[in-house]
């Protein structure tokens, strides 16, 4: 299993997470800030960020599939410290929906690693923005030939 499954998985638990109202929508890849509006915030973005490979023994080696998982709050006006705070519940449902399911119901080897990387002010769309990152590690043992 590679990307496209892991990504998959990411997206699946993500829309999981509208349905039960913690996100406003999802979206699957990099979108351009200059012309896309996001239907309902906050609003997720996977993005396919590395690899990196490591031999676990002599047959084996381990990759691991790196995401980043942008969480985007529109900010009104100059409340940028309650759209901060208002972001809190959102990003500990994402951590937490990836704790649940450590191992993306098979898909990827040992725990998946859901890492909250703080945040910042952008600007998206001609609108400032609160950015938070969550990356998730997500480690697939594999055989070598």
């Amino acid at each position: 299993m590679g990307w496209s499954a892991i990504r998959a998985k990411i997206k699946t638990k993500l829309d999981g997470l509208v349905t039960s109202g913690s996100l406003g929508s999802v979206y699957n890849g990099e979108q351009n800030p200059q012309n896309v509006e996001f239907a309902a915030y906050p609003a997720a973005v996977i993005i396919r960020t590395q690899s990196e490979p490591d031999f676990f023994t002599n047959r084996e080696d381990i990759q691991t599939y790196i995401f980043t998982i942008n969480i985007y709050q529109q900010i009104i006006g100059d409340d940028w410290h309650t759209q901060e705070i208002a972001l809190d519940d959102p990003i500990d449902a994402v951590i937490q929906a990836f704790l649940d399911d450590a191992s993306l119901t098979g898909s990827v080897d040992g725990r998946i690693q859901p890492i909250a990387n703080g945040g910042s002010v952008i600007s998206w769309n001609g609108k400032m923005h609160r950015l938070e990152t969550i990356t998730l590690r997500c480690k697939k043992i594999t055989a070598m030939s």
